[in-house]
């Protein structure tokens, strides 16, 4: 029962932030108006055409909410248009559904492979030309989501997507956090770093709607800020960031010598006369935390809930922090579920001992390590322990998984099949450990990405 009520509780705080659902709660069309989270409200006068551009993990579900407004008994008379990056697999892709939808819903990379691709280079082209061709009459909405970094690749003259794609997973597998990652990616990018909203110029306005996998949400950041122009993309701190990572030099030079060959005022001067950006950020990994908790309550439980604002470091660490809390609840008896959300990093063995696995996956196995030989009778082999850590977005590193978790029910199937958890660890090969054990959490595609989310229930 307390793992299933950990799922459930899991499960309620992703389902809040469905693209989907988000947009129906925020937006709406009245008369000549746009609403949005009744704070901002756009005139439509004179405005013939809404034109939709982004991407992300959500995009689709974000599109289909957005859809569903001009399905209304009173749709806006403006036209409805555009083109969104989204994994595949996250949509409908028969011709039928496409024959049905206003907005293209591209697939710019296969599910599960979370790095650019062709597919998603040669659809940013036809992206920025639907943005240059944008007119007075013409308001642009931007839906973003976590994952639009690889989902929009569009290298600066001179770097190769294969460039890119060595950049991406070599800072991933190094260890390097979201912030750190997105900071080099808009300053080697012609639509990150504000590129979409100056391809946009001649628009009327651009509104960009965002679902934050960033935390702390520093707009610049998420997706790599394609509409956000402030504060200008620093090839310089790039630099800095990618010498960190890379000290043998072992990246593609090209690199480097775009990174060296793009001074911050070049970029800065670009900027020049635009139609007004406004953005709103409709949903984030508070947004989870928070629905999270009303649904423990529901269950009956008492709950803590944080949400982190920064980067957690290394998953030792989360696993240590989370492990202290379980600890206190233990000996005081509550809160009886502890809620947490955030964004762990890991740092891979080389390529050639590395398993399968995730951040989450680790986690999960980390708390799993400490709980099998813990001193308190009541956390001693999860005896009154269930744990889930998951990704919300549904994907946890290059695997099927979610996340997984942890109970007595699977450290007693691990020590039955005589799996031992250091050597998964060491090896970061989770995905292995709880295959055997029955620890998976496998939910395909969520339509949404804000961090990860995390379940600990502890009750007798």
């Amino acid at each position: 029962m307390r793992t299933s009520d950990a799922v459930t509780i899991w499960k309620a705080g992703v389902e809040s932030v469905r693209g989907d659902r988000l947009i129906k709660q925020n937006i709406r069309f009245d008369r000549d108006q746009l609403i949005i989270e009744d704070i901002g409200r756009y005139s439509l006068r004179g405005i013939e055409r809404i034109l939709v551009l982004g991407g992300g993990k959500a995009a689709a579900s974000m599109a289909a909410g957005l859809e569903d407004l001009w399905r209304s008994p009173n749709p806006p008379r403006q036209k409805l248009e555009g083109w969104l990056h989204a994994p595949e697999c996250s949509f409908d892709d028969s011709e039928e559904a496409k024959a049905s939808r206003r907005i293209t819903l591209h697939a710019a990379r296969p599910a599960g492979l979370n790095e650019p691709t062709r597919e998603g280079m040669l659809g940013c082209e036809k992206m920025l030309t639907l943005a240059r061709g944008a007119d007075a009459k013409t308001l642009v909405l931007c839906l973003l989501s976590g994952g639009a970094s690889a989902l929009m690749p569009c290298p600066v003259p001179g770097l190769l997507l294969e460039d890119k794609i060595a950049l991406t997973r070599h800072l991933s597998r190094s260890g390097a956090n979201i912030e750190e990652l997105n900071e080099v990616r808009r300053a080697l990018s012609q639509i990150k770093g504000g590129g979409l909203a100056r391809a946009c110029s001649r628009a009327h306005r651009v509104v960009s709607l965002i679902l934050s996998d960033v935390l702390g949400d520093p707009l610049h950041l998420i997706g790599s800020g394609p509409t956000i122009l402030e504060p200008p993309p620093n090839p310089a701190l790039a630099l800095q960031i990618v010498q960190r990572f890379d000290p043998r030099n072992e990246l593609p030079p090209s690199i480097r010598r775009s990174l060296e060959s793009l001074p911050l005022k070049a970029i800065s001067s670009q900027i020049g006369a635009l139609c007004p950006v406004e953005t709103f950020v409709l949903g984030n990994n508070a947004t989870a935390v928070d629905a999270a908790g009303t649904q423990a309550v529901e269950l009956g439980y008492a709950y803590w809930m944080e949400s982190n604002r920064t980067s957690e470091g290394d998953v030792q660490s989360v696993a240590d922090k989370l492990l202290r809390a379980l600890e206190l609840a233990a000996e005081t008896g509550q809160p009886d579920c502890l809620i947490s959300g955030g964004e762990p990093t890991v740092h891979l063995p080389p390529l050639s001992q590395c398993g399968r696995g995730g951040r989450n996956q680790q986690l999960a196995l980390t708390l799993l390590a400490s709980l099998e030989q813990h001193p308190h009778p009541r956390l001693r082999d999860a005896k009154s322990v269930s744990i889930v850590c998951g990704g919300t977005d549904g994907e946890d590193g290059p695997t099927p998984a979610a996340g997984a978790w942890v109970d007595q029910q699977v450290i007693a199937r691990a020590r039955n099949k005589g799996l031992v958890a250091k050597a998964y660890l060491e090896r970061c090969d989770a995905y292995s450990f709880f295959e055997q054990s029955g620890g998976l959490l496998i939910t395909g595609p969520t339509h949404t990405n804000v961090c990860d989310l995390r379940v600990a229930i502890i009750k007798d």
